[in-house]
């Protein structure tokens, strides 16, 4: 095994005119490159190691973050090893695509999972979130259009981006799939007068949006429900969805795009904001 990572490692060297050192479980310290090191990569445990060849990317990432791997020097050059590339092209284990295999099985957002794979993100309490989100706690990405704007700004102006796209107008029913802690809801019902409803799994989530709701008076225009987007049920003119059809699941994708066209009726129009990367070139 410490055979195979040396080659490897020698090869992303070599290749990349980096020099660098590697300490081993057992001590042995080997350097890689003609110069001197840039940074110093350690497997503090064999089993580091075997995670690192077994699983590619995924294990050496994983070891990492648990301090089984460590990097003293310049992270930046250990990047350019490309490190993520090579190790990403390497075939996993049999046993490493099983269990792989079984943790997306478990982890498939049905009915009864989603509830619970929703607490285990988002139930840490409001008080985490308010740390280092804007004032309306929005959890996606924000619409810059300055290098000097504030997050709230920023936040703000993604909202009404999609007001505008939707044509929002007073009155018009808007249905928010995955709302969060409420602030497109609030942000259309203030500016736009719109009424509507968000849906959500979490229950920190459902009762801070529902108290601001209240708070700001408009409770008569929106509301949001601790429930599943598959159970909601009714007819909207506008239907909008920020940073979470990213979350259902490949399987679900289809089921999630015919429970929208469920909702709105004949002649609305629907938002759909998500994040995705391209496939790789063959």
């Amino acid at each position: 095994m410490k055979t195979t990572l040396k080659s490897l490692l020698n090869l992303l060297s070599n290749n990349n005119n980096i020099s660098f050192e590697v300490v081993f479980w057992d001590g042995e310290i080997i350097r890689m490159g003609p110069s001197n090191p840039e940074f110093i990569l350690k497997f503090v445990t064999k089993n580091a190691a075997k995670r690192t060849i077994n699983a590619g990317v995924l294990g050496f990432g994983e070891e990492y973050m648990a301090g089984n791997i460590t990097i003293e020097g310049n992270f930046r050059q250990l990047l350019r090893l490309g490190v993520d590339d090579y190790f990403q092209n390497l075939k996993p284990s049999l046993l490493t695509k099983l269990n792989t295999y079984l943790i997306y099985i478990g982890s498939l957002n049905t009915i009864r999972k989603s509830p619970k794979n929703i607490s285990y993100h988002y139930d840490r309490g409001n008080d985490f979130y308010k740390l280092w989100l804007d004032e309306s706690m929005t959890y996606s990405c924000a619409y810059y259009k300055n290098k000097n704007d504030t997050l709230e700004t920023a936040q703000s102006q993604k909202y009404e981006h999609i007001c505008r796209k939707l044509l929002l107008k007073e009155n018009d029913t808007l249905v928010d799939i995955g709302c969060g802690w409420g602030g497109m809801l609030i942000y259309a019902a203030k500016k736009y007068m719109i009424r509507g409803v968000g849906c959500t799994l979490s229950e920190p989530q459902y009762e801070y949006a529902n108290k601001k709701i209240n708070e700001m008076g408009l409770a008569d225009r929106v509301q949001v429900l601790l429930q599943d987007y598959r159970n909601v049920t009714g007819k909207y003119d506008k239907f909008v969805s920020i940073g979470m059809f990213e979350h259902v699941g490949k399987k679900f994708m289809p089921l999630f795009m015919e429970k929208a066209k469920s909702l709105l009726k004949l002649g609305g129009a629907g938002l759909l904001h998500t994040i995705g990367k391209e496939r790789q070139a063959p």
